[in-house]
């Protein structure tokens, strides 16, 4: 009777061990996907701005060509 008892209790362990498991490296999947994520967008956001400056940069210097002849 004891020995039942104590393989029940150690298979509901192992069950349940493995399915923390798997929860945790579902997790760890969706922390890499939003570190990608977030990755991305600030390599969108840097290179936007580089573009914004590099127009408004020409901008004023075609304005300062126009004006100095």
């Amino acid at each position: 009777m004891k020995k039942s008892i104590i393989g029940m209790i150690l298979f509901i362990s192992v069950v349940s061990l493995s399915a923390e498991k798997e929860r945790r490296e579902i997790e760890i999947l969706n922390v890499e996907a939003q570190m990608q994520k977030t990755d991305k967008m600030e390599s969108y956001r840097s290179k936007k701005d580089i573009a914004w400056h590099k127009t408004e940069y020409n901008k004023v210097y075609k304005y300062l060509n126009k004006t100095k002849k």
